[in-house]
């Protein structure tokens, strides 16, 4: 049983570093246009489709909070969804969204949920960090320049949720590290 446990473990790893290696650059574009932003003076809303809406609360805690090292909250709101409504997240980035600000929108696969979301914040001129699942071929003409697109090549919705839960780990500390100017 030891042995089994073992390579389970190991077969977990082996996949998570596949479906995260080919994040490091997507990762560094979206932790450095959060900065950028909260250091001039615009602010982050998170949202996460369904389930993804824990995700996106915990990211918003990690900032608003700390991480791993102390410093200033910075203005992350975790957005929720208004019962009822045929647009989730639309309603709260039209009120509390402006121009520059960023909207990082979790979703399971692709954009479900989120397209209301996403349309939002097109028109109040922010920039979208997605974090996702499926081909990111399929979902690039959605995206401006300026976007970041997190996107995890797996169908295993085990997998994607444990890689994004790292995902989010590695922009706080990224965040955190150029904030700081911590380099080790």
């Amino acid at each position: 049983m030891l042995k089994l446990v073992h390579n389970r473990l190991q077969q977990t790893l082996s996949q998570l570093d596949a479906v995260l290696s080919p994040q490091t650059e997507p990762l560094l574009q979206a932790a450095g246009a959060m900065l950028h932003a909260v250091l001039n003076g615009q602010k982050i809303l998170v949202c996460g489709a369904r389930e993804r809406s824990q995700l996106a609360a915990h990211f918003a805690r990690l900032m608003v909070g700390q991480f791993e090292h102390d410093r200033p909250g910075l203005p992350v709101i975790s957005l929720q969804e208004f019962p009822g409504g045929h647009e989730p997240y639309a309603k709260p980035i039209r009120a509390l969204g402006t121009h520059n600000d960023i909207l990082f929108a979790i979703a399971r696969r692709g954009t479900e949920g989120l397209q209301p979301a996403l349309n939002a914040a097109r028109e109040r001129g922010m920039t979208i960090v997605l974090l996702t699942s499926g081909v990111a071929e399929q979902l690039m003409p959605e995206m401006q320049t300026s976007d970041s697109l997190l996107c995890l090549a797996s169908d295993s919705e085990r997998l994607v949720h444990e890689a994004q839960l790292i995902i989010l780990h590695t922009l706080c500390d990224l965040i955190d590290r150029q904030l700081l100017g911590i380099t080790e």
